[in-house]
Parts: structure tokens; C-alpha cells; sequence
């Protein structure tokens, strides 16, 4: 490798052999992917080497740095804030006292799962939700009596048999522990809402069928 200080980073030299640090693929693009939003949040499009399109990113919501500099800073130090929350239930609490605990990014949306003092349980809050945030007072709770963030469960999801075959074999290609025809996930509790959401709302455009059925039984 060589220095190249016009671009601010090392380059491949001549005599350069590339040794994989893994040799999942899937891992690497990802690594790339990752690559990709470093140089759009410095401005810099010649950062990454592999310039990827990233469509979904056009499609994330705004999200005002007043609002999540005090949440990141309160993950970070584990303090407490007091939000306001848009809700979506007419009976949905909208001021609450929470102590963030987890980033998490699912449905192209980031959330923070935190513990609500408010309701005395542990939630997934969007950040697109938050109207406002200030410090609170209340002693900080972590995340070690969430069962639902330690606690794993399996999921099991099957193609849709009145698709045609062919359909059904590319559903399931690319996904360990599929060798059945059946999808299998292995993921926190917090994270199947998610996985449920996103896999039994998948329609065949052309068909109007569903693409997945839960298997009886899974949870």
C-alpha cells in the first residue's frame, strides 16, 4: 500500500495482493455500502473506491440535529432525557421520561430502544417522532431487564406454494438454513416485529399474492 496525499488515503501499489479478512460476500458489500455513506457524510464522493448507489437513503425521513445530538449524547453517557413524542393512538402517550439504551435501524427508520419511565417498560421509539428533547432528572436504566432485547426467537417462514416454483427457488436463495424451503431467523424479540412486518407485507406485483407464509408455530 502507498500513501496518496492528494486523496487523503492509502492506495493499492504494484506489487499489491489482496488477502480477505472473511470470505463472506455478502459482508464485504456491506463493507462497501458502508464505505459509500462515510464518503456522502464527508462530502467526499472519491472516498470510497466502489461507488454504490444507495436508493434508500433517498427515502429516509430528515432528522433535525437539535433533536438527535441530545439522544446520541444521552446514549453515549447514559443519561435521561424527557421527549415530546408525536403519537399515533389517540390515547398514545405523547411527553415521556426515557433512558435511551440501543440504535437501531430497521424499515429504513432509525429508533433508540430505551426504557420509559413514564409507562415503566421498555420501548422502541422512532427518531422522526421526537418533537423535542430535554434532560431530565431520573436516574438512568439500562437495558439489562428488557427481555424482549435479550431474549432470541426463531422465525419460520415458508414461500408461498401457490407461487410458481421457479418464484418460490429465488425467494429462498442466498438465506442459510433455507435447505427446506424453509426461511429461517434467528433474531432478537425486538427485531421480529420488524422481520414479521417487512416479510409478510412482501407481495408478488404481478400475482397479488403474498411471497411468505408463517409457519404455524413460529412466533
Amino acid at each position: 500500500m502507498k500513501y496518496d496525499p492528494s486523496l487523503k488515503r492509502h492506495l493499492a501499489s504494484e506489487d499489491f495482493e489482496p488477502h480477505y479478512i472473511r470470505a463472506d460476500t455478502t459482508a464485504f458489500l456491506e463493507y462497501l455500502r458502508g464505505q459509500n455513506l462515510r464518503a456522502h457524510y464527508l462530502d467526499e464522493p472519491d472516498w470510497s473506491e466502489v461507488e454504490i448507489t444507495d436508493v434508500d437513503r433517498l427515502l429516509r425521513p430528515k432528522l433535525p440535529r437539535q433533536l438527535i445530538q441530545p439522544i446520541l449524547a444521552a446514549l453515549r453517557h447514559k443519561q435521561t432525557l424527557s421527549i415530546e413524542y408525536q403519537p399515533v393512538m389517540p390515547d398514545e402517550i405523547r411527553v415521556r421520561i426515557i433512558s435511551p439504551n440501543h440504535l437501531v435501524f430497521a424499515d429504513n427508520r432509525y429508533h433508540i430502544h430505551a426504557y420509559c419511565h413514564t409507562i415503566q417498560k421498555y420501548r422502541d421509539l422512532v427518531l422522526s417522532r421526537i418533537l423535542s428533547v430535554e434532560p431530565a432528572q431520573e436516574e438512568w436504566v439500562s437495558s439489562a431487564g428488557s427481555q424482549e432485547w435479550h431474549e432470541h426467537v426463531t422465525l419460520r417462514f415458508r414461500p408461498n406454494r401457490e407461487l410458481p416454483t421457479d418464484v418460490q427457488e429465488t425467494l429462498l436463495r442466498g438465506f442459510q438454513g433455507s435447505e427446506k424451503g424453509i426461511l429461517e431467523i434467528c433474531c432478537r424479540k425486538t427485531e421480529a416485529y420488524y422481520v414479521n412486518n417487512k416479510l409478510l407485507n412482501a407481495v408478488d406485483s404481478h400475482r397479488g399474492m403474498p411471497l411468505w407464509i408463517k409457519i404455524e408455530g413460529s412466533f
